[in-house]
């Protein structure tokens, strides 16, 4: 399965600013795709493997066949093929949801199907943008197969094939996200509408394992020498939506998360990973984030009892009291520079 097209995706801009399909596809194209041969192996390459994979693969055929789920998967692929790159329309996923997931009852239970089979079939744009700006295709694959890994954490949440991170799928195949080491970079503008608005380097932190220092520098380094070697020219002073006065593009990060509370460091302390890890950054905001913090930590859902939130890691008990005394618990803006 592939959305190759004869005519090739459009690079608009030099430097590339931003890449568009050159055609729509139509729904005989998409179901076309859909019962390719080629099309389980494509789901592997975006990272759907094991039961994931298994529970998704007969529904293909399904989904094509019925001509209301293939339309909506058409239009929504359409919508993701407009545009890749900097400044370009966000797709939003979650205005149909409700929609989608009434479809989605033909076929099986759940929610997210048709986002899923969506973002299978419209890879070609955002791979054509990734190779403009630098990306090996071995970068490029690994952040498309971020999409296996949220529908892994999907069915840790809920025991079922699906995708709920849809705000965050939809920010992936824009094309500004990378995976380099331990961490994870996407690009967007910070502080939009004001004199103060900039591109900045966001900091995300995958479920891949410990946060040990070394592969966390490790990370932030190539990140910076990526984006200044391959988006250098978000740095030219021509640039008037960037301050004179901000750091040098490629050395500001901005990390909004729920690991950005300073508990975790009183906690913790500096001499575990977590604690060492947010000890990095200055906190300039926070926000209500009791449910992003059972999410991340405990793979919980609302609604959820907090009360019986496992508490066998330190972590847990130190997130999972604060959940039940009704503490609750404070997502953060973290800021670095380096």
């Amino acid at each position: 399965m592939t959305d190759r097209r004869d005519a090739r995706p459009q690079i608009i801009g030099d430097p590339p600013a931003s890449v568009r399909a050159s055609d729509e596809l139509s729904p005989e194209a998409v179901a076309t795709m859909l019962t390719a041969p080629s099309a389980p192996a494509l789901l592997e390459r975006l990272g759907i493997t094991g039961q994931d994979h298994e529970d998704l693969a007969p529904l293909l055929g399904r989904a094509a066949a019925d001509a209301e789920i293939l339309a909506a998967i058409t239009t929504t692929a359409n919508q993701l093929r407009a545009a890749a790159g900097l400044d370009v329309p966000t797709v939003d996923l979650e205005a149909v949801k409700v929609a989608h997931t009434a479809l989605q009852a033909r076929l099986a239970p759940g929610e997210g199907l048709i986002p899923i089979l969506a973002l299978a079939v419209s890879t070609s744009t955002v791979r054509a943008w990734h190779e403009a700006r630098g990306l090996t295709a071995e970068q490029s694959w690994e952040v498309l197969a971020d999409l296996g890994q949220q529908m892994r954490v999907h069915r840790l949440s809920t025991g079922r094939l699906g995708l709920h991170q849809l705000g965050w799928m939809a920010l992936n195949w824009r094309g500004r996200l990378v995976h380099l080491g331990r961490l994870q970079f996407d690009l967007h503008r910070a502080e939009k509408g004001t004199a103060r608005e900039r591109w900045v380097i966001g900091t995300h932190i995958p479920a891949r394992g410990s946060l040990g220092p070394a592969a966390v520098e490790d990370s932030f380094d190539r990140a910076t020498a990526f984006f200044t070697e391959n988006f250098g020219d978000l740095a030219d002073t021509a640039d008037r939506s960037r301050p004179q006065d901000a750091p040098a593009f490629g050395h500001e990060f901005l990390c909004d998360s729920w690991l950005m509370n300073r508990t975790l460091v009183e906690e913790l302390g500096t001499e575990s990973n977590i604690g060492a890890f947010v000890d990095r950054w200055e906190i300039v905001s926070t926000s209500p984030g009791a449910d992003g913090a059972a999410f991340f930590v405990f793979h919980a859902l609302p609604p959820y009892d907090a009360a019986a939130l496992p508490r066998t890691t330190r972590l847990e008990r130190v997130v999972g009291e604060r959940l039940a005394d009704g503490r609750g618990w404070d997502s953060g803006l973290g800021r670095l520079v380096r």
